[in-house]
């Protein structure tokens, strides 16, 4: 069966203070994706070692399908992250490198698959090797499918006119309001200034500023605890995010991407597709780890019946 969602991207081996878990962002999307009872498949690489071996063999237990994940050249090693969770549950990460995932072949199967789906979903750290982009390249020339840009300002991968460059390129853009802040504020001035906006207004205003640059006419802004909204040409939808213990952030955003694909790709009016994404992200943050079991209640938010 044709998978009707892609995810292009890094998997990797997240290190937590509670043990190693299967990670990087377009695998986490994935990983919600088939959750919520959809079919996808990832386009990534690991490497030809016991870590890989694992990782391919956790991500099927999933339910995403790895037909497209390669198996990179000996010596290259399935990705790891180093990550630390403060008091208040937000993680921070040491990327490794080189990695597996630095080399990722898009074959023609994928392109050809691609194309009959309904979505695709990349982010701009794979974009830190110029191997990735050449492949990433081709994956983006293919029609059909909506494309959601995951901005992602991980410091020391920050490369903004590359992001830029691959914002262009997308139908949704998905940037959290830090991150769109910044992306505003250097599109304005030259200069990557910290500059989070606080109220509607500006958010709108970042919104538009991204979108003027990139031609794109969906700017998703999240919020953390406040929620999210979304900009679609010149105007500006927010819904508030549920209140949780947040156990720790790691998968939270990848999750609301999820529903935020899930949400805009059946044609459900705005407030509801983020009331739902941020459902699906506050109830990830309310758990240790990335992808933890969702429950009857979060799944049926996403489905069809």
């Amino acid at each position: 069966m044709e998978a009707e969602f892609f995810a292009f991207g890094e998997i990797l081996w997240d290190c937590l203070p509670s043990g190693r878990h299967a990670g990087g962002a377009p695998f986490n999307v994935a990983a919600h994706l088939a959750q919520l009872g959809v079919s996808v498949s990832l386009i990534s690489a690991v490497g030809r070692d016991p870590l890989g071996d694992e990782i391919l063999e956790v991500a099927g237990d999933k339910g995403v399908n790895v037909d497209f994940v390669s198996r990179v050249r000996i010596g290259l090693p399935t990705g790891t992250v180093i990550a630390t969770v403060d008091e208040k549950g937000n993680a921070t990460y040491e990327l490794v490198q080189p990695a597996a995932w630095d080399e990722i072949k898009v074959s023609a199967k994928a392109l050809t698959a691609t194309a009959k789906a309904r979505a695709l979903t990349f982010g701009s750290l794979a974009g830190r090797s110029p191997y990735n982009l050449e492949q990433l390249e081709r994956l983006l020339a293919v029609q059909g499918p909506m494309k959601f840009f995951d901005v992602n300002l991980r410091p020391p991968f920050i490369n903004l006119k590359l992001i830029l460059d691959l914002a262009k390129r997308a139908d949704v853009i998905k940037l959290n309001d830090g991150e769109a802040g910044r992306l505003a504020s250097w599109l304005q001035t030259g200069e990557a200034a910290p500059n989070t906006p606080r109220n509607r207004d500006e958010i709108a205003q970042a919104s538009a500023t991204i979108a003027e640059a990139t031609n794109v006419s969906r700017i998703c802004v999240t919020l953390a605890e406040e929620g999210a909204a979304l900009w679609e040409g010149g105007n500006l939808v927010t819904a508030p995010a549920p209140q949780v213990v947040v156990k720790d952030t790691v998968g939270a955003g990848d999750a609301f991407m999820a529903g935020l694909m899930v949400g805009l790709t059946r044609n459900i009016d705005t407030r509801t597709v983020l009331e739902n994404a941020g459902r699906l992200g506050a109830y990830v943050a309310s758990h240790y780890g990335a992808t933890p079991l969702l429950t009857k209640e979060i799944k049926n938010l996403f489905s069809l019946e």
